[in-house]
């Protein structure tokens, strides 16, 4: 596969500024719904959602639990198989009955969220649990969920960098871009 220069939909400096945002408001709400010896539980998304997950809870301010669960549904191809490949979803059992943060790259078709979503509540029957996603693409939305909290909303495009890839390549890019043209 030839390296694509893609073209940048937000820089670095954007994201960072958006990320420092959502740190501050993301507090703000929990904040309300933690016990003082209480910490926030974070559930990153491998692979997509590593580096946003890193970012973001440096931003956050209130104590954090970090974890992650591993699920794809895109495979090699630019857009979503519908079909969900779930082979690491262990958790630690010390996060029933908390306030849970799950952070997604993206909310596309809203397969993966909705499918996380319900496991989570009914494996962890969770105090309270919250979406966030660096990007929300409502115009591909087969299932019907919304994040509590994103980054920026997209038009129908495939995005790459910033932990998002294109068949495991492209997720070292420091800002986000559009794959344009053929692939091969």
């Amino acid at each position: 596969m030839k390296k694509v220069k893609p073209k940048v939909l937000f820089s670095k400096e954007e994201i960072q500024k958006r990320t420092k945002e959502l740190g501050h408001e993301i507090s703000e709400y929990f904040k309300k719904n933690l016990q003082e010896d209480d910490s926030l539980i974070v559930i990153g998304v491998l692979k997509g959602a590593y580096i946003f997950t890193a970012d973001l809870v440096r931003e956050l301010d209130v104590a954090a639990q970090i974890e992650f669960v591993r699920i794809a549904s895109y495979g090699d191809n630019t857009q979503s198989s519908n079909v969900i490949k779930a082979p690491d979803l262990s958790l630690p059992s010390n996060i029933y009955g908390k306030n849970i943060l799950l952070v997604e790259d993206i909310v596309d078709t809203g397969q993966t969220s909705a499918f996380l979503k319900k496991y989570i509540e009914e494996q962890f029957k969770p105090s309270k649990l919250v979406l966030v996603s660096l990007l929300n693409k409502p115009s591909r939305r087969e299932v019907q969920i919304e994040p509590d909290f994103y980054g920026f909303e997209i038009e129908d495009k495939f995005v790459i960098g910033y932990g998002l890839d294109f068949a495991e390549k492209y997720r070292e890019l420091d800002y986000l871009g559009e794959l344009e043209g053929r692939l091969s």
